[in-house]
């Protein structure tokens, strides 16, 4: 599985190269900073503690893990709607609600 978020430090790079090389583990997989998470998708283990110090992007994955379908509805309308204004009212809106918030997070990344 591939990350959907490009992130500045991100693992991706390597993860897609051959010199990417991971212990196999058992347990519970820990990553202190998640990003992106290329290691994490790449490994994609049964159990795992993410964590990040940004709580936007910790807000993100939660949402999407706990609200897909709203979420996928939210970007869905920011793919219609995309354009420069739309990028710039986005980008000055300050969300209430976790699911725009993540939304607007992962539209902005993505744009």
């Amino acid at each position: 599985m591939r990350p959907f978020l490009k992130w500045a430090g991100g693992k991706r790079w390597m993860v897609d190269s051959n010199q990417f090389r991971a212990p196999l583990h058992q347990g519970t997989y820990i990553e202190p900073f998640l990003g992106g998470g290329a290691v994490f998708f790449s490994l994609l283990p049964e159990k795992a503690s993410l964590s990040d110090t940004n709580e936007r992007l910790i807000e993100l994955y939660k949402v999407i893990r706990d609200h897909s379908g709203s979420f996928r509805d939210k970007l869905k309308k920011h793919a219609k709607q995309h354009s420069r204004d739309h990028y710039y009212e986005v980008r000055g809106t300050d969300f209430d609600c976790p699911i725009e918030r993540a939304a607007q997070f992962l539209y902005l990344n993505r744009t």
